[in-house]
């Protein structure tokens, strides 16, 4: 019995104690609160929005945005202007971000950007960052830092026919 006791004391000593886990790092980014600015989400000039995020580092320093969107019109778009406005907590809007997006975009075909901010950290396609805008300033933006919710605004659409749509 006593050997036994030695021995389990023995193998207890030997076997090595699993090392404390480290911490993750903390995402240096964090996502805002995005949504249509309206109930009904109607498109604007014909260009359906289906589906979008915003973040913002936490030093205030840079912001991101990326949308994926749809032609409904019979004809071919050539431009979409698509401003991102980010609010505060009290829908005081502190910052707007723009996307000159240009390209073919033809009718009832997804142009998809970035499904996520989790997808944009851990991807790369350029085809995706497209769809995506961002600022990145030296010093630290209140702006930024305040920002709470996001949402868009369809500035133009410019199609194949030379006609446009601005509301």
């Amino acid at each position: 019995m006593i050997a036994f006791a030695v021995l389990s004391t023995v193998v207890a000593l030997a076997t090595p104690s699993p090392s404390p886990s480290p911490k993750p790092t903390p995402n240096p980014w964090r996502q805002l609160e995005f949504g249509t600015p309206t109930l009904g989400g109607a498109p604007s000039g014909h260009i359906a929005v289906l589906g979008g995020w915003v973040a913002v580092k936490r030093d205030g320093r840079q912001a991101h945005a990326c949308i994926s969107f749809k032609n409904e019109s019979s004809v071919t778009a050539t431009r979409v202007v698509i401003d991102f406005i980010i609010t505060s907590r009290e829908r005081d809007q502190t910052a707007t971000l723009k996307l000159d997006r240009r390209g073919t975009f033809s009718p009832g075909v997804d142009i998809n950007g970035w499904s996520s901010m989790q997808n944009w950290q851990s991807g790369s396609n350029r085809r995706y960052d497209e769809n995506c805008t961002g600022t990145s300033v030296a010093v630290a933006a209140f702006p930024l830092l305040s920002a709470r919710l996001a949402t868009y605004t369809i500035l133009r659409v410019e199609y194949a026919d030379g006609t446009e749509w601005q509301p």
